[in-house]
């Protein structure tokens, strides 16, 4: 019987500098059996109340996600997939 509980294993690539006030986030989602999660959310909140936004990917075909942040605010990443049970990363 399929696990409805799986552990995901995200493969965070190192950030990127895009520019002088933004960074990108790119990654991999996949399960334990290294099969990529493909139409996986993940969201970007910001933990400092701001002007920023909540941002959001939601993984491709190959379980790759990209987020365009700013630079110098700490976010809280959250990856949801449906059957998954919720990852926070803090």
């Amino acid at each position: 019987m399929y696990k409805l509980l799986t552990t995901l294993f995200i493969s965070i690539l190192p950030i990127t500098d895009i520019s002088a006030q933004s960074i990108q986030l790119d990654g991999f989602i996949i399960d334990n059996l290294q099969n990529p999660l493909t139409n996986t959310n993940v969201i970007a909140t910001p933990l400092q109340e701001s002007n920023t936004q909540v941002k959001f990917s939601i993984s491709s075909s190959k379980g790759e996600y990209r987020l365009k942040l700013e630079s110098n605010k700490p976010y809280l990443i959250k990856v949801r997939y449906l059957r998954m049970r919720k990852e926070e990363i803090h």
